[in-house]
């Protein structure tokens, strides 16, 4: 008998032994979203400034001048241009808890940015030693975030139990919006210019928004457990959770890429209201979760006939993923592990081990006395690539750490180049099987696996 796999777009199931077509246990380092329904590997990150990074980036911004310019959590100012890192200012007020572009009415443009009560401002280009900054005001409320977004034109401002506002006009308050009591700002989208701003209680950020949003639909991720929710300020529906937990922070999520910004005539207002500039497919750094899960998350679809599911595309194992963001088509990251800071972005050169674990297969035998002997594997592939290999693994019964099988030759991974079908020895009995594949690339060149059969007695 045969247990025959040939699907993989399904993304995590949100259970163990079934799902939606394609849909498997866990996997990262996948590219599920390829118009081939195969098991294929993924791009690698790729390390980015080298040496150049003190603190972690916990907010990119994506400037008119054609660079992206990172802020840190003791106020280190980076800039990344033509792919390479640098160091531009080192604010004296310590760490930057928020940053965005700011634009004038009078058609001045600021790169802004929050410290614990202060928010300063440097003029787009302006002087290349910085001695330009200055401080636009020193009466924000001290917080762990001031998440700034700049929202029909004026820069609203997470400012602890109220929002703060930068005017179009360059004015400045403190306090344009008085918050519920007893919430507190942590992550502030534009919907529709609309101000969306995602809270959590006093002493419950554990169990807060931590960021916001919008794609196919708008998805918040709250708590520490990897919960991911739809809110539409209609709905608050939870759809998925990230299978080893874990949590973002506000400037870690983006989309997988921008539509052109769609505009409105108010006619009320007299002026023009951003409708929306999102894309189907979210990215969320998730960190913080269980050892071997954390990464970089993508949820949603890239066209209407495919499934909305979860995939770990790029594994990062880190203390903290502090930023991610798509900078022209590249996926960039920033993270702390231990006493190291860095970015990584996505290799376009190099492909990343790929691995896949399919749901619970069940075999119920017939007869108290009856046992079910699962005998051998066998995956069909495109021929493999000369330096490329394929691994298959398995558990029974849920028993223990997986086992690495054999090939029929004796040898741990199949890599004859221009091989098509690679055999595996189990030869174990029990009444659950789980199985697991391990793509090993060469370079920017994968294997590609199209089905898996498990022979079974």
């Amino acid at each position: 008998m045969i247990y025959h796999i040939n699907k993989f777009s399904g993304g995590i199931s949100d259970y163990e032994d079934k799902g939606i077509p394609g849909a498997f246990k866990f996997g990262k380092n996948l590219n599920i979203r390829r118009i081939t329904d195969s098991l294929y590997c993924q791009q690698a990150l790729r390390e980015e400034g080298s040496g150049v990074f003190t603190d972690l980036i916990r907010w990119f911004v994506k400037c008119s001048d054609g660079n992206l310019y990172g802020f840190g959590s003791s106020g280190k100012i980076y800039k990344r241009t033509n792919g390479v890192w640098s160091v531009v200012y080192t604010d004296p007020d310590g760490e930057i808890k928020g940053a965005e572009e700011l634009v004038q009415s009078n058609g001045t443009k600021y790169l802004g940015w929050c410290n614990n009560t202060k928010i300063k401002r440097k003029p787009i280009p302006g002087l290349s030693n910085w001695s330009d900054v200055s401080t636009l005001a020193s009466n924000l409320t001290s917080a762990k975030w001031h998440t700034m977004k700049q929202i029909a034109g004026a820069t609203k401002i997470a400012n602890y139990d109220k929002l703060a506002m930068v005017g179009y006009d360059g004015s400045w308050t403190n306090e344009a919006l008085a918050l519920i009591p007893g919430n507190i700002a942590k992550t502030i989208i534009e919907r529709n210019g609309r101000t969306i701003i995602g809270c959590y209680k006093v002493n419950e950020e554990d169990r807060g928004i931590n960021s916001q949003i919008d794609a196919e639909f708008p998805l918040i991720q709250v708590g520490n457990d990897g919960d991911i929710y739809l809110a539409d300020m209609s709905n608050t529906i939870p759809i998925k959770r990230f299978p080893g937990g874990g949590k973002t922070n506000p400037g870690g999520v983006c989309n997988y890429y921008e539509q052109p910004q769609i505009f409105e005539w108010e006619e009320t207002a007299l002026s023009w209201i951003d409708k929306q500039e999102v894309g189907n497919l979210a990215y969320f750094g998730v960190y913080g979760g269980a050892l071997g899960y954390n990464g970089i998350y993508s949820i949603g679809r890239l066209n209407k006939n495919r499934p909305f599911v979860l995939n770990l595309d790029y594994s990062l194992e880190a203390d903290e993923i502090g930023a991610i963001v798509n900078f022209n088509g590249t996926l960039i990251a920033s993270y702390k592990s231990g006493l190291t800071y860095g970015v990584k972005s996505v290799d376009p050169s190099n492909k990343a081990i790929g691995v896949y674990e399919g749901l619970d297969l069940k075999i119920k035998p017939k007869g108290i006395s009856n046992i079910v002997q699962w005998k051998f594997a066998e995956l069909t592939m495109y021929p493999l690539p000369s330096g490329c290999s394929v691994e298959f693994w398995f558990r029974i019964d849920k028993n223990g750490n997986f086992v690495q099988a054999k090939t029929i030759d004796g040898a741990n991974s199949y890599n004859k180049t221009g091989g098509k079908k690679a055999h595996f020895s189990i030869q174990e009995e029990g009444e659950i099987f789980e199985p697991r594949v391990v793509l090993n690339p060469n370079g920017n060149v994968s294997p590609e696996v199209y089905d898996i059969k498990i022979y079974f007695d």
